[in-house]
């Protein structure tokens, strides 16, 4: 089978008259079917063909860390047949289908997986689904992070970085914007403060200067927002919903958190290029998108690591947390 015969193939497995999906790999149960991929398939290209033909891709696992809030609804289908051999997995939503794009532990070495998976489609009007820690470990094997504290410790390792350990006033900060930071980006303020990762993402943590300090940019963009109201994805105010920036990089990707008073610790990533797009949403952890950002040379239209820039960090000049 070659590259388009596969591209055939799970075409003909979406549509809505598609086959039952049994798969004949020993050990798999019913539900999905896992695809033959070629010897010498590019994964980027046809990961870049799904996104053609499906759009958004989901990042579900990568360096063999699943997301810790994936459901049935999110993707759970496409890990279930792999216990904890997966090392990465991408997935599109089709209809009634899931397609998913990846590679597993093999003897040798990592192998490239495709798949077509069930998907229930819910009702327009059905609540959210909680995340369930049984159904994903499950699926995903023992080594899965229960929150962003394990993508916190990623960063400081491929960064090289020594954590500073600072003290942070947390409960002031909270109750000026009214609702607390996520868990994980106040562990990346302790551990980086403020400054630029790999000289191009800047990272504004608690420092002097509007620079490299999140609250004093937070300030000045509301106070922008409230005299010319400009951007219809307002900034955030105290009791109310929109962004608050928490990242950018020197060609104008600006990096923010969705924040709803009314839904305290809920902080999706909505990022945005340079050139004035569409705000693209991630349901996962700051600390995980910044890891994306710096490490994962296929997480488009964000990641930096296909361009050779090295994973540094550099802190601000100038602030009381400079080594």
């Amino acid at each position: 089978m070659d590259e388009q015969k596969l591209l055939e193939a799970v075409t003909s497995l979406v549509r809505p008259s598609g086959r039952e999906l049994v798969c004949d790999r020993s050990g798999h149960l019913a539900g999905h079917v896992c695809l033959v991929v070629p010897d010498a398939i590019d994964l980027s290209t046809l990961r870049r063909e799904f996104s053609r033909r499906y759009g958004q891709l989901r990042n579900l696992v990568a360096g063999g860390y699943a997301d810790p809030t994936v459901t049935g609804r999110t993707g759970l289908p496409l890990l279930a047949p792999f216990a904890g051999e997966l090392v990465e997995m991408r997935g599109w939503a089709s209809g009634s289908r899931w397609i998913g794009c990846g590679a597993v532990r093999g003897g040798d070495g990592e192998q490239p997986v495709v798949l077509v998976a069930e998907r229930a489609v819910p009702s327009p009007d059905a609540p959210p689904e909680a995340a369930s820690w049984a159904e994903i470990e499950a699926a995903g094997g023992n080594e899965l992070p229960r929150d962003g504290g394990t993508w916190v410790q990623r960063v400081i390792e491929l960064t090289g970085w020594k954590p500073l350990g600072i003290s942070v006033g947390w409960s002031a900060i909270g109750g000026e914007l009214g609702v607390p930071l996520p868990a994980d980006y106040k562990e990346l303020c302790e551990a980086f403060g403020g400054g630029t990762f790999s000289d191009s993402v800047s990272f504004p943590g608690r420092h002097e200067g509007i620079l490299f300090d999140l609250l004093t940019q937070w300030r000045a963009a509301l106070s922008v927002d409230q005299v010319f109201a400009v951007d219809p994805c307002a900034t955030y105010a105290p009791g109310g919903k929109g962004v608050v920036a928490w990242g950018s990089t020197e060609w104008a990707d600006e990096y923010c958190w969705l924040i709803d008073a009314e839904r305290p610790g809920d902080y999706p990533v909505l990022a945005r290029s340079h050139d004035g797009g569409p705000w693209h949403r991630y349901d996962m952890p700051t600390s995980e998108f910044l890891h994306r950002v710096l490490a994962d040379a296929d997480f488009e239209p964000f990641g930096i690591a296909r361009y050779d820039l090295g994973a540094t960090f550099e802190p601000g000049s100038g602030g009381p947390f400079e080594p």
